[in-house]
């Protein structure tokens, strides 16, 4: 091999080395998040996500009467899901969910802005809202 062709040989080389695409990040792993409810609180009553990862809600009800969530940050997310007893079900746009006593739900979603955003329960109990009973939180979304 001639000193010529085995330069053009290594700076090929040195070429394809230095302009191989990138690979991808990998794919965040879904974040699972417990909360519990019961007459009156959601127990964590402060939770912290970020942006564009995947999150498990999972929303048990430690109550004797039946509880909701709701929250500003499922109409600031995508691919909202709601999951049941293995049932899914994937809506446009999820306003609030109910859960009975001693029941589970699931609610994933991928938050798209960072903020603060309330959540809260407004079934009512003897007239009063769960939510004045001191039935809320906050979720913190980052970046």
């Amino acid at each position: 091999m001639h000193r010529f062709d085995a330069m053009v040989l290594i700076m090929g080389l040195l070429m394809g080395v230095l302009f191989l695409p990138l690979a991808a990040p990998a794919a965040q792993a879904t974040k699972t998040v417990s909360l519990t409810a019961k007459e009156f609180s959601f127990t964590p009553a402060s939770v912290t996500l970020k942006v564009g990862q995947r999150v498990a809600l999972k929303l048990t009800n430690e109550g004797t009467v039946n509880h909701e969530f709701l929250s500003t940050i499922l109409n600031a997310a995508k691919d909202v899901e709601i999951k049941v007893d293995d049932v899914r079900v994937a809506a446009g746009k999820v306003e609030e969910v109910e859960f009975a006593p001693r029941r589970t739900v699931i609610v994933e979603f991928t938050p798209l802005k960072a903020g603060k955003f309330a959540f809260w329960c407004a079934e009512q109990t003897n007239g009063k809202l769960h939510r004045d009973l001191g039935m809320k939180g906050t979720l913190t979304v980052g970046r």
